[in-house]
């Protein structure tokens, strides 16, 4: 019986991008091709925590363990683009810092991924008015660690808050 073969024409360095992908997940070149269409296909899981998902806490829900919750589905899902796309619409009237915190980690997290970043996550009202640091440290040695530490995605929000803050254990 013959087989029904599709045949695809990539660039090199499309080749390259779609090789160094299967490498870093252990799979093959064809599975790598055939993960990312279904992807395309199908969406994120219908349960995959969104950033927008985030903005839509009530003022009594925990933000800090749905940010978490997002940073874990988003390292998990297939289609990482679907998860930032959307800009957030706060539920609650002063979402504090964050509002901008949101828009850095879609920065930060398209770049990661090679995503293109959303644009509404470069919107300027979306840049702190004041320098927010760290845990609001006065400590000017610890500012000036945070200032040199902090990936350059969230200094553009004006947000200081060092290396590790996309960081899960």
């Amino acid at each position: 019986m013959p087989r029904d073969v599709t045949a695809l024409r990539f660039s090199e360095q499309e080749k390259q991008i779609i090789t160094a992908y299967a490498q870093r997940e252990g799979i093959s070149f064809s599975q790598a091709v055939r993960k990312g269409a279904m992807t395309l296909a199908l969406g994120p899981r219908p349960d995959a925590m969104r950033l927008a998902d985030v903005a839509m806490a009530q003022p009594e829900d925990d933000v800090n363990m749905l940010f978490s919750q997002f940073l874990d589905d988003f390292k998990q899902a297939h289609n990482k683009e679907a998860l930032i796309a959307d800009e957030p619409v706060w539920m609650f009237s002063d979402p504090g810092r964050w509002y901008f915190d949101l828009a850095a980690t879609a920065h930060k997290l398209a770049h990661d991924n090679d995503l293109p970043v959303p644009r509404w996550a470069l919107d300027g009202g979306y840049i702190a008015p004041e320098p927010f640091f760290a845990f609001n440290t006065e400590n000017e040695e610890f500012r000036d660690y945070l200032r040199t530490s902090t990936p350059r995605e969230f200094i553009s929000h004006n947000l200081f808050l060092g290396e590790n803050i996309l960081s899960r254990m």
